[in-house]
């Protein structure tokens, strides 16, 4: 099969080389609709096969049929103020690493760690959610629109923009949070929760 997947590949550069050789007008512009003909084949064929041969895609998102009665377990991250009430923390305050991928590296890696690595680990998270929390309250942008302004898209509609905790951040605390989608579709708030790490800045928690 990857025999079959580099020989759609290398035809495709193949047309590609003919289109940029051809010095005829009208033979260029035959051998392009030939390109943009087997460019546009390649994609009906991998979406009706549901296979992939880079850079030929099938463009699937996700395979499979949810199941409602499926548990569900993701991490979540949470801000602490001096006086221990938790704040949710802005999705974009890791950029330009996204969110979900920092889940999903300490989902796979917080229990490895030695204690010193895992202070080391939450003490940067903190200092990078307080720079986050910081540059909101003072009404600068964090994530793309930091750097691009209004030009900077967002990486996913979707994710909430909480507003900013209006106090420093002075711990972080990261949850496994686990909940059943029929569970959860009739009441919102049934989600377990299980501290899985914490840290706070200085020398002590909250007051």
């Amino acid at each position: 099969m990857q025999l079959v997947h580099a020989a759609v590949f290398v035809a495709f550069l193949a047309l590609g080389v003919r289109v940029r050789l051809a010095s005829d007008p009208r033979v260029r512009r035959r051998r392009v609709v030939h390109l943009v003909a087997y460019v546009a084949g390649a994609h009906l064929l991998a979406g009706l096969t549901q296979k992939d041969a880079w850079p030929f895609t099938s463009h699937t998102i996700a395979v499979g049929r949810a199941r409602a009665e499926a548990p569900v377990c993701l991490v979540e991250l949470a801000g602490l103020d001096a006086y221990g009430e938790e704040w949710r923390l802005d999705p974009y305050s890791w950029m330009p690493l996204y969110e979900s991928v920092l889940h999903y590296w300490l989902e796979r890696n917080l229990s490895r760690l030695t204690d010193e690595e895992r202070r080391t680990a939450l003490a940067f998270l903190l200092d990078r959610a307080e720079a986050a929390r910081e540059r909101l309250s003072e009404g600068r942008a964090i994530g793309p629109q930091r750097w691009l302004g209004p030009l900077g898209a967002p990486y996913w509609l979707l994710l909430p923009r909480p507003a900013p905790p209006p106090e420093t951040l002075s711990g972080l605390r990261v949850y496994q949070a686990c909940w059943v989608p029929r569970e959860r579709y009739t009441d919102a708030l049934r989600v377990r929760r299980r501290v899985l790490a914490e840290h706070f800045a200085g020398a002590g928690g909250p007051r």
